[in-house]
This record gives C-alpha cells, structure tokens and sequence, in this order.
C-alpha cells in the first residue's frame, strides 16, 4: 500500500525521482559553486621586502603564476613588493593580525617569532659553496632539518610553503677592506638584517653588527654609518651596492621562508591548499638550483663590471679558526632553544653522512 503511495502513472518510484531531483540540483550547486569561485576568485595578498629587480621578486613571481595557472584563476595572489605594505619586520605581525595573508620573508625576521629559525643564522654550521649547496638543500628537504622548522612554525600560526633561497649569502661586502683573516673584521661597521646569532657571530670576530632594513642601507653606507654588510652575491649585483671588496664568509644561510597565515591557508579548499604546498616545493628546489647555477658567474660580472675586489673561500684555516672563534654562538642558540639541538644535530649527520 504505502508502495502503491509512491508509484507514479508511469510507475517510476517517487521516492527515485525525489533522490534524482535532489542529485541534479546538488550536481547544479556544485558547478555553480566551481563557477562562482573563478569569477570571484580568492585573493591572497603577499608582501615582500625587495625590489623587482631581485631573485626574490622571481621566485614570488613565478608562484603567483603557477598557483593561478593550476587553480584555474580560484586564487589570485596579488604580490606587493619593496615594502609597499609594512616593513619586513613587521609581516609575521601583519599575518597574524590579518593585515596580510602571506610574505616571503628571511629567516632571520622568522627566528623573531619562532626562535628555532635561528638554526640557519649560525656560523659555518653548513658546508656550502658558490656553486654547491648540496648540505642546505638535503638539510631544507629533510624531516629532522626543515621538516621539523615547518612543524614548528605551524603551531606559531604560520604554514611555511617553500623555504627557498633566493641567494648565495656568504657575502661580507664593505667599502673598506677584504676579510682574509679574522682580524680583518676588527672595527668593521656591519649592517645585519636583523638576527640574534647573526649579530654575536660578529660580535664574536670583531665587528660591530648594526640591524637596518636594506631600504636604509644605501644612505647609510654612503654616509658612513655603516661599512658594509652581510648580503646575497645575486643582490650585490642586481642592486649595483657601491662598495669596494666582497669576500666569502659563511656566517648565516639563505633558509628564505615562502609563508601563509594559517588563517588563510586553513580555510582554503583542499584542492587549493594542495597545489600551493606543490608549487612551494618546486620554488624550493627552484630556489637552490637557481643559486647555484648563477652565483659564481655573477660574483665574475661583481669583479669586472662593477670594480670590485672579490676574494676566494676563505682557506681551511681560517675558516677554522673562525668557527672556533664563534662556538658560543651555537652554545647559546642550545642554550635558548633546548630542541635546537636536534636541528643541529641533523646538520652535522648530513655533512658527515
């Protein structure tokens, strides 16, 4: 009876009919939504520090084209570059609060929120070179080594995309003299993008770190205040910095975190959220592959084309004494962060293995 209840004239349940019905106004919800995102896509706004001219500027360009590219126009990524948001120092605050939603930062400002970036301010801890940064990298892609400063960050609020360097920066540049030797830093001016273990390791030689934004760094080394500082050999050379000797000294790393909020990056689809991490991945080994393909024709065209004394490696001994010489640094950077051990730890097991 009750079946009876239910049969059409054609004697096609109703009840099927109700569930096609439903079915196809589910299926037309679903298209409309898909088509509802790609005309009022998603935007994510995301600051950088440097100019357009720069490595850094390339890789955000390259990942606002890809992300678009493979989400079909659903997340736009509008890029705002040399500060025109908020100073470098100010991003992680800004993501937090909202104000932007995702930046491409140092590791040194990250190290201001989560103390564990640190790691790849400390001095000598990786064997890199110009044209091989084959320590880093395998360190960046590991569990134990950037897997766990991924994790890390996470829990501060902040999902770290890529961390891709943009940059060989174990260039100490300045306009007064080459650092050959330790005692070379002695009295030296240096200007730091900020960084903790970055200003004691120059403490530690002899100079006098002062922490600017590189907006201010022009100015100030034409007027003396400072005499050099700690860069990118790429950024020396897009930038055209007028000094007079640029020498290679490994005192921190180019661990450049690619980040979003997690605010943002949670709410996204997870088909969305999925192609972001993949496109972050592929900047990542974009980042080192770049690096290490152009870093020592560039530091060629610093000698020739800009006048400047570029000095060799450091030779094995001084590199030696040097990183006796800034032991304490790593001894304190255990000190504050106990579970930064265990990062070190993993740079030493991949440089050994």
């Amino acid at each position: 009876m009750i079946t009876t209840l239910f049969k059409s004239t054609s004697g096609k349940s109703l009840v099927g009919r109700f569930a096609m019905l439903a079915g196809g106004i589910a299926a037309m919800s679903l298209s409309a939504f898909s088509a509802q995102a790609a005309d009022d896509p998603i935007v994510m706004k995301l600051s950088h520090p440097y100019p357009t001219v720069t490595q850094h500027h390339k890789n955000v360009s390259k990942f606002k084209e890809e992300v678009e590219k493979r989400t079909e126009g659903r997340l736009v990524i509008d890029v705002f570059p040399a500060q025109q948001l908020m100073p470098i120092t100010q991003e992680f605050n800004g993501m937090l609060s909202g104000q932007i939603d995702a930046a491409y930062s140092l590791n040194t400002i990250a190290a201001t929120l989560d103390p564990l970036w640190g790691v790849l301010e400390l001095p000598f801890l990786f064997d890199i070179t110009a044209s091989d940064q084959t320590h880093l990298r395998e360190f960046v892609q590991s569990e134990k080594g950037g897997g766990a400063l991924k994790a890390s960050m996470k829990e501060k609020g902040i999902t770290v995309v890529a961390i891709a360097p943009t940059d060989y920066v174990g260039a100490t540049i300045n306009t007064k003299r080459p650092i050959k030797a330790m005692s070379d830093f002695e009295g030296l001016k240096i200007r730091i993008p900020g960084g903790k273990y970055l200003s004691q390791s120059l403490k530690e030689l002899g100079a006098s770190p002062i922490s600017m934004a590189y907006a201010e760094f022009s100015t100030a080394i034409a007027q003396g205040t400072v005499d050099g500082t700690i860069t990118g050999v790429l950024f020396t050379y897009d930038n055209k910095i007028p000094i007079n000797y640029l020498s290679q000294v490994p005192l921190w790393y180019a661990g450049l975190p690619l980040v979003v909020s997690n605010r943002f990056f949670d709410k996204l689809p997870e088909d969305i959220q999925q192609i972001v991490l993949e496109v972050g991945a592929e900047i990542e080994i974009m980042g080192f592959d770049v690096t290490e393909q152009t870093v020592s024709s560039t530091l060629e065209k610093i000698a020739t084309e800009m006048d400047v004394q570029v000095e060799p490696p450091l030779t094995p001994e001084v590199a030696a004494a040097m990183r006796e010489k800034t032991l304490p640094v790593l001894d304190a950077f255990i000190s504050d962060n106990p579970a930064g051990q265990a990062l070190i730890d993993e740079a030493n097991r991949l440089r050994d293995q």
